[in-house]
This record gives C-alpha cells, structure tokens and sequence, in this order.
C-alpha cells in the first residue's frame, strides 16, 4: 500500500486542451469523472496505510495532506471535514476487503465456504493492510466514542460475521457441513480463527501463525461434516 503516496505524488495536474470536435466535449466530463475518482481513489490508498500504521484519530486532512504533498484546501474539496476523510478511508477499506475476499470482479460471491476462507486467510498473509485487522482494531479504538465513525466500523465488523453465517448457511445446504452445527457459533469460532492469526502475525512477525489457523479451521470443518 505504501506505493500509494509515491503514485499521488507525480500525478501532478491534467492540463485541459480544447476539444477539437463536438464528440470530444461530450466525452470531456466522463474522462474528468473518472480522473477524479482515480484521484480520490489513490489518496485513500494512502489514508488506509496511515490509517492501519497510525489510527484512524491520527488521520487528518492536515496529516494526510502532508503525506501526500497536496494542499489541504485541495482534500478539503474531497472530503470536507476529519469524520468525513475517516468514513471514506473506511468504507474504502471495506470494498479493497469486499473485493479481494467476498466478491470477484463480477461483484458476485466465489466459491464456497473453505474458497472464502482461503481467500480471507491469504489477504490477512499478505499484509494488504499493514497491522491487523482495520475494521476490529479501530471499531475497538472507537467503542467508546459514539458517532458515525464507530457505528460503520461496528457495521463492518457484522458484515464479516453474516459473510460466515451464508457461506456456513450455503455449505450446510449444499451437505457440505451438518446442519447440527450452528451457523452463528460456526461463524463466531472462524472468524476468531482469522483475526488472532492476523493479530498474532502483525506483533510477532511469525507467518507460521496462518498454516496454524489453517490446519484448525480443516479440523472445525472436518468435525462438521455430515
């Protein structure tokens, strides 16, 4: 992630030319929008790593605006406020997760349940987000302050849990597991897998942690066979 603010920092302006026929014009505002949301996208690549190395309360228009050489006036125009640049970086997150571990390009769910455990397991391995888990680590940072940023960070934290609880749904019907196992304490025990492997591997440095998490959740599904 930390190519990010190298990339926003030589992406410079665009210069605008005029259009040379009436085709170009009608094309001119969709080739703005997109620069702007390839823009937009690059900074919050690099609130995300000053978010997971530093906290999402470090995270400011002034802290970012100096990490990625623009001016704060220029990310104000982006975000407007310090929970507003906070809620974007959080929902970014969400989808870099989403998509690399819920859905495929497609925006469709891949595979069954031991396919999004990989998935998930090998995202938290390569260190897509540096530190742990962003949305627990910081939904915990955040418990006791009530606001918009807790209330999304919690969300999210759910949203991983009901992922579990319809792949393990799906399995059980597929009589892939037994339907004597119940979903939610499935889901409770695998997610509990995957966080403390990610956890355990950001303070101690040992990538031994996910070949653990994976040979327990073979046995937590393997006992749950029908």
């Amino acid at each position: 992630m930390g190519w990010a603010i190298g990339r926003i920092r030589s992406m410079g302006e665009v210069r605008e030319e005029r259009p040379s026929d009436p085709g170009e014009m009608s094309a001119r505002p969709a080739a703005v929008s997109a620069r702007g949301d390839r823009r937009r996208a690059v900074i919050l690549d690099a609130a995300i790593q000053l978010a997971c190395t530093e906290g999402l309360e470090a995270l400011s228009l002034s802290r970012l605006a100096s990490a990625v050489e623009m001016s704060k006036s220029g990310l104000y125009a982006h975000f407007g406020s310090k929970e507003s640049l906070q809620l974007a970086t959080a929902e970014h997150a969400w989808e870099v997760f989403a998509r690399a571990v819920l859905r495929d390009e497609g925006g469709e769910e891949t595979g069954g349940l031991e396919a999004l455990l990989e998935r998930w397991l090998s995202f938290y391995e390569r260190k897509v987000f540096p530190g742990s888990c962003l949305f627990l680590s910081e939904g915990i940072q955040f418990a006791l302050r009530p606001g918009p940023v807790r209330e999304a960070l919690a969300g999210r934290v759910t949203e991983q849990l009901a992922a579990l609880r319809a792949a393990i749904h799906h399995a059980q019907e597929a009589g892939e597991l037994s339907d004597e196992k119940d979903a939610s304490q499935a889901a409770f025990e695998l997610h509990s897998l995957l966080l403390n492997a990610d956890s355990l591997s950001s303070v101690t440095g040992d990538q031994a942690v996910f070949e653990q998490a994976r040979a327990r959740i073979r046995e937590v599904l393997g006992a749950s066979v029908s």
